[in-house]
């Protein structure tokens, strides 16, 4: 933008509904390039962030901007948007054809347009042959790309997407990610996609949005919001994590973990009080798992269960206490056998210790 400012901006918006509150006082800013994920559980505000943007629901507080200019009371259709939604939403008895046509002859505009923008959208989403089947002649990726096409024939200059994977079949869906990648960086323009699937948030987005009861949790690069959450549910939700309890010891430089004979080393002594509880989490795939040994560190646990995960092994392991650890190990030619004694540690520098609130 030749005034610096960004291609989207919203400002401490809120959206309540009587008594409820959706959204609460959130800001994000998006450039023209980027492609946003809107990640969160279901309820946690995301689709809600979604219409807000679309004009299809009106902000209770705050102000939203496209390119500098107040778009909160502007309509949808003056947004210059397309939208893709879970449900393909193609009419059965029309054509591809017709469906991709159908939201240019609902603005007039003329057949020498309309003609152009369907051979345009034809080329960049590869349905040649496809044009003049109905949807029940299409596979469910070919139906995607059809409902991709109706979002984007209109040329918009945002596109908002609304789990349009959710009802494909994983193979499917993965392949749709990395096509749907490609149309925004082939297309060059913003792409803002509300899922609840973190595979798919960090597998598309530049940046990830991570909502929760209606308050931006973080927002980053998608390697740092897996590598360094911001909160304890950052930490919890993005990613497969184990938490564990522990205490700041004496010394402040290291926490022990309760219910276990196993302390680690902190980083960010300054902030954590000796004896002050704090919640340590731990990645999965970040656990060190060796054969017990009676004066080697870590938690002594039993294999109960393995899980094949591709080229990884995902083991249950169950402590001395009966709690239930998953470790996510490298394959090898046999996974270790069950009923054997492990021990699990980790490295002090991959786990994220947060205070305990109060």
């Amino acid at each position: 933008m030749s005034d610096g400012s960004p291609y989207i901006r919203i400002d401490n918006v809120s959206r309540r509904y009587g008594p409820v509150c959706a959204l609460e006082d959130l800001s994000v800013e998006i450039e023209q390039d980027e492609f946003i994920a809107i990640l969160g559980p279901s309820g946690s505000g995301k689709s809600t962030l979604l219409r807000l943007i679309a004009g299809l629901d009106q902000p209770s507080t705050g102000k939203i901007f496209f390119k500098g200019q107040d778009v909160t009371d502007l309509p949808p259709h003056k947004r210059g948007i397309g939208m893709v939604f879970q449900e393909f939403l193609l009419f059965p008895h029309r054509t591809v054809r017709e469906n991709l046509a159908f939201p240019l002859r609902m603005t007039k505009e003329t057949p020498a347009k309309i003609a152009a923008r369907l051979d345009w959208v034809e080329g960049v989403l590869s349905l040649g042959g496809l044009m003049d089947r109905y949807p029940n002649q299409l596979s469910g990726g070919q139906q995607q790309r059809v409902a991709l096409g109706r979002g984007l024939v209109a040329h918009p200059t945002l596109l908002l997407l609304d789990e349009p994977l959710a009802n494909l079949d994983r193979e499917l869906r993965q392949e749709m990610e990395v096509e749907i990648r490609r149309y925004q960086k082939q297309l060059g323009i913003p792409f803002i996609y509300v899922t609840h699937n973190q595979e798919e948030a960090l597998s598309m987005s530049d940046r990830v949005a991570v909502i929760h009861k209606g308050r931006l949790e973080a927002m980053g690069e998608r390697q740092a919001i897996y590598d360094h959450p911001a909160t304890p549910f950052v930490a919890r939700f993005v990613g497969k994590s184990t938490r564990f309890d522990a205490v700041v010891e004496a010394s402040g430089s290291s926490a022990r973990l309760l219910h276990y004979n196993y302390s680690l080393p902190l980083d960010n002594t300054a902030a954590l009080k000796p004896g002050a509880h704090v919640d340590v989490f731990v990645k999965n795939e970040r656990f060190d798992m060796k054969p017990w040994e009676e004066e080697r560190p870590g938690i002594p646990c039993a294999i109960v269960d393995v899980v094949l995960r591709g080229p990884f092994f995902e083991y249950i392991l169950e402590t001395d206490r009966r709690d239930r650890i998953i470790a996510v190990q490298p394959k090898r030619a046999e996974p270790i056998p069950i009923a054997s004694r492990m021990l699990l540690s980790w490295n002090a520098s991959q786990c994220h210790v947060f205070p305990v609130a109060g």
